[in-house]
């Protein structure tokens, strides 16, 4: 018998999920531009390799000035994910890819590690692959991954911390090294997320702690101690900016609600976008099963962590997925569990299952069938407030059977294009660096490309003149002179007042380039058939020679 049979049999699963998770990843990385929220933090991220540290402007341009509490450096966010993507910067250039890069590496990672812990974790290598390939197939965990922020980091985070505390539980001396640098790590990443897993973390430890040697359970203790000093210092350093975030969030719909009543509507809203992408409820059941008793640890733990993530999520003024991301991988070993033990020696009924589990959502949402039919057959219950409508507006939306993994591939397999791209290269043609140019939305975006002074929407005088004006947003139509708005009137003011020629480019009329968000993720490239038009105007202080057409087609 071949002695490297058993050997490629053995890591031929690591194999596989490592080049599926880099295709599903960085395919088409750098296809389109940063966009929104990738804008403002790259754009700390410049500001810190200029500075040494992320600041809030880096002389010329700024972003979140709500949130500067201590004299223009940047604590809104903790820091770690801004030097991680500096050290890429300052490697590979100021280009879409090199923002994107080591966040995508991260979820190349989070694969590889899920699978290492899981099959640590259970002691079953078909649910370990299951696991790391039902992550490496999630949707709304790859864009994560493809996004320039921090926001697929708590996957590959959470997972290591409960790979490293875990070991704790053996008969033999444990070290703490691992788990508190991880700690700190996760905390100068996104402490709120942090605060859920260590606290789903703690509560397991004082469930089960006598099963711990005694010296373990003291080198534990030391590990807490020195997590916090590194800790706690930065909470009371940016505690001045917590009160600013909540009339931040505040300010941006009506639909937020601050009270004790918002808990638990941010609660429900967390568990429908739970069910509906990651995992059925409708399996939850299943936890009563005989062939799941073996692992009745495994799940306890994986129940309580992710209990207190969705806990320590609900602060937050709205339910927006990304604050949960840390229980991504827990959810999907758990499901992994129970689909390895519904059809015990099964294969292809197991194979079938995660199939259709990945590819469609008729699992997830057939038990809400019968609650759209009666929304639509009583729309005037929904008509009594503005939550209300939303909840209305979500059930409809998202209600029906659609497959976001086959969107997705289509996704990463053409060159997606939003009206910022578009917006973006018309500039690198036609604008120069230093010129002064109001854009309504993303602005950020536009100043890592361009070098360009950008007048922020909020910002914009009567007495301005800037080179460019861009209207693609909540204000596209003030020119119109059918709004009252303050910046509505200035913006007809300006245009009024000086010269200015009107250029129409081929792209959507639409706020932002894409989102994140997987609920209103765009698959395909948004069609400029039948709809408005991004608006540019141009001072007319440049020669008649460099004169653009009202229109670029």
């Amino acid at each position: 018998m071949d002695p490297l049979k058993p050997s490629l049999f053995k890591y031929f699963p690591l194999f596989f999920l490592t080049i599926y998770s880099a295709s599903m990843i960085f395919l088409g990385l750098g296809d389109n531009v940063l966009q929104v929220d990738e804008g403002n933090d790259t754009f700390i991220t410049t500001n810190l390799l200029k500075f040494g540290f992320p600041r809030h402007s880096d002389g010329i341009n700024y972003t979140m000035l709500w949130a500067n509490v201590h004299d223009g450096l940047f604590v809104y966010r903790p820091w770690i994910p801004y030097y991680i993507q500096a050290f890429s910067l300052s490697l590979f250039g100021q280009t879409t890819f090199a923002a994107r890069l080591p966040f995508a590496l991260c979820g190349v990672l989070s694969v590889i590690f899920l699978y290492r812990f899981a099959l640590k974790f259970t002691g079953r290598q078909f649910i370990a692959f299951l696991a790391a390939f039902l992550l490496a197939s999630s949707i709304p965990a790859l864009i994560y991954f493809r996004t320039a922020r921090y926001v697929g980091l708590p996957i590959l985070l959470s997972v290591l911390l409960l790979s490293f505390y875990i070991d704790i539980y053996k008969n033999k001396k444990w070290n703490p090294l691992p788990l508190t640098v991880v700690s700190i790590i996760f905390f100068h990443t996104m402490y709120v997320e942090f605060a859920g897993m260590i606290a789903g973390v703690l509560i397991h430890f004082f469930i089960h702690h006598k099963e711990t040697l005694p010296e373990n359970r003291q080198r534990a203790a030391w590990a807490a101690g020195i997590t916090a000093i590194f800790c706690i210092p930065w909470l009371i350093f940016i505690s001045p900016i917590f009160s600013k975030v909540a009339q931040h969030l505040a300010s941006w719909s009506t639909l937020i609600d601050l009270s004790w009543q918002g808990y638990f509507k941010r609660f429900a809203g967390f568990l429908f976008q739970v069910n509906n992408y990651i995992f059925p409820f409708i399996l939850l059941p299943l936890l009563f099963l005989k062939q799941l008793k073996p692992f009745a640890k495994q799940v306890n733990l994986l129940l309580i962590c992710i209990l207190t993530v969705l806990l320590s999520a609900l602060p937050h003024a709205m339910p927006i997925q990304q604050y949960i991301s840390a229980s991504f991988p827990l959810f999907f070993l758990l499901l992994a569990i129970f689909i390895a033990n519904i059809f015990p020696k099964h294969l292809l009924m197991q194979s079938l299952l995660a199939a259709l589990l990945i590819t469609s959502n008729l699992i997830h949402i057939c038990i809400f069938f019968p609650l759209k039919s009666v929304a639509k057959n009583h729309t005037d219950w929904f008509q009594r407030s503005p939550y209300l409508e939303n909840i209305y507006g979500s059930l409809i939306r998202e209600i029906k059977i659609k497959s976001v993994y086959f969107d997705y591939i289509y996704e990463i397999s053409h060159d997606y294009q939003g009206p910022l791209d578009e917006i973006v290269t018309f500039f690198k043609t036609n604008g120069t660096s230093g010129e002064t140019c109001y854009i309504d939305n993303e602005p950020e975006s536009l100043v890592y490309y361009t070098g360009m002074k950008v007048i922020h929407r909020d910002d914009i005088k009567a007495q301005d003149a800037p080179d460019w004006i861009v209207l693609r947003g909540d204000y596209r139509e003030t020119v119109k002179e059918n709004s009252s708005s303050k910046i509505a009137r200035n913006l007809r003011e300006i245009l009024s007042k000086s010269p200015y020629s009107k250029i129409e480019l081929n792209v959507p009329l639409m706020r932002v380039n894409n989102t994140y968000d997987i609920q209103i993720h765009l698959f395909r490239s948004p069609s400029s058939t039948n709809t408005d038009k991004v608006t540019i105007y141009r001072l007319d202080k440049h020669s008649s020679k460099n004169k653009l057409p009202e229109s670029i087609l």
